[in-house]
């Protein structure tokens, strides 16, 4: 039974984790990334788990907040669209649907950025 690396998302072996690996979930080969890639894996993927859940809480809205305000521009304008979606429609049910119907720019840009494919899991 193998581990699973939250930055490269494949399940690998004991043996491709070192100690302090297997407690971050981080394989060797991804542990020698630099820390900058780490973390704008990290923060992309935060982002995406944002519009995965059923509601947006303020303290989500709080962190995405401070998530636009990255040095990495990528970060920033991830997290600003999913900082607008919640503000707009911090509930998951019927969220895509209210977006068509009242705000057609932002559903776009869900669209463009891949981030729509987040609200379907």
């Amino acid at each position: 039974m193998g581990h699973y690396c939250r930055i490269c998302e494949h399940i690998k072996s004991n043996e491709s984790f070192s100690g302090k690996g297997h407690k971050n979930y981080i394989c060797k080969k991804c542990s020698s990334l630099d820390k900058n890639t780490i973390g704008e894996i990290d923060e992309t993927n935060e982002i995406f788990k944002f519009l995965e859940q059923s509601n947006i809480s303020k303290k989500n809205i709080s962190r995405l907040g401070d998530l636009t305000c990255s040095e990495n521009d990528n970060i920033s304008y991830l997290s600003s669209i999913v900082l607008n979606v919640a503000l707009v429609k911090p509930h998951k049910k019927r969220r895509i649907k209210f977006l068509a119907q009242n705000n057609r720019e932002l559903l776009n840009k869900l669209e463009e950025t891949g981030l729509i494919f987040a609200h379907h899991h």
